[in-house]
């Protein structure tokens, strides 16, 4: 009988430590999978931060490309209505000289 309890309790012992074991090779493999996880979640969030970064850079250029031709139009009208204020003056000039 001690014979058999001894054989009984070694394949015990061994059922347990091949659980034991396996469970840390479980542990060990979700580990692995849960990094792998992280890293290109991590990979995912820097490329989104990349393009969101490219998309601000593209809207600020164009925003001042917008405000650059604004005061270019904003330049060329005030050019534009000095030159006609300038003419309506060296008019009203001849015509002073002509009538007098």
């Amino acid at each position: 009988m001690n014979h058999f309890k001894s054989i009984l309790l070694g394949g015990l012992l061994a059922a347990a430590s091949i659980a034991a074991l396996s469970q840390n090779a479980n542990a060990a493999e979700f580990k692995s999978e849960h990094d792998h996880l992280n890293r290109n979640t991590e990979a995912f969030n820097n490329s989104k931060l990349k393009l969101q970064h490219e998309r601000q850079a593209r809207e600020q250029r164009a925003r001042e490309l917008r405000e650059r031709q604004a005061r270019e139009q904003r330049a060329r009208e005030l050019r534009e209505r000095q030159a006609r204020e300038q003419h309506a003056r060296e008019l009203r000039e001849r015509q002073a000289r002509l009538h007098h």
